[in-house]
């Protein structure tokens, strides 16, 4: 990208990238502590492949406050600077659209949040095909940490890696823009 090109749209993961946890586990560390007896059919949904619909169930459940929340400082820090470059940046993320919108209506930096309903998890292909027809191949930048965000870099014409374990890394390090341990 050179320096007169206008940059590109900007896709943020949430679990791993934005924040340094999953909402998943957060979700059922603080739902499932206080009603146990949910966790056999979680485990059944998980299993029958509709992870959507317990994350969903969940969330809904959920009280957290998102200033409680471990951020990504130095990501955080480059993301602010960032807001004043770019025209669109997006939270897009396979967590429930009820926790992503708290979250990023704290954070403050968000035009819009792409996240899970109770249809296709919004991860890896799912993720990708979402952000491709938003945006269109290569026209968006995508900021990820998860061996899921392999599936979407390709289609980025931005590659930020953001907090990626070795494995993750040694995938993609070579054609990353930019990359926050």
């Amino acid at each position: 990208m050179s320096e007169a090109a206008k940059p590109l749209p900007l896709a943020v993961d949430l679990d791993g990238t934005l924040i340094l946890t999953d909402m998943s586990w957060v979700t059922i560390k603080r739902v499932l502590f206080w009603r146990p007896w949910l966790i056999p059919w979680v485990f059944f949904k998980e299993i029958t492949g509709k992870r959507t619909i317990w994350k969903h169930r969940l969330a809904e459940k959920l009280r957290f406050d998102p200033a409680e929340l471990t951020y990504h400082e130095e990501f955080l820090t480059w993301l602010k600077a960032e807001r004043e470059k770019r025209d669109e940046i997006v939270l897009c993320t396979a967590s429930t659209r009820s926790v992503a919108e708290k979250i990023a209506d704290h954070v403050g930096l968000f035009d819009d949040v792409m996240a899970s309903g109770t249809g296709a998890n919004l991860a890896g292909g799912n993720k990708a095909a979402a952000l491709v027809e938003r945006y269109g191949l290569k026209e968006f930048g995508y900021a990820g940490n998860s061996k899921s965000d392999l599936a979407v870099w390709p289609d980025a014409g931005e590659i930020i890696v953001v907090n990626a374990p070795s494995s993750v890394r040694s995938n993609i390090s070579k054609s990353a823009d930019l990359i926050f341990d």
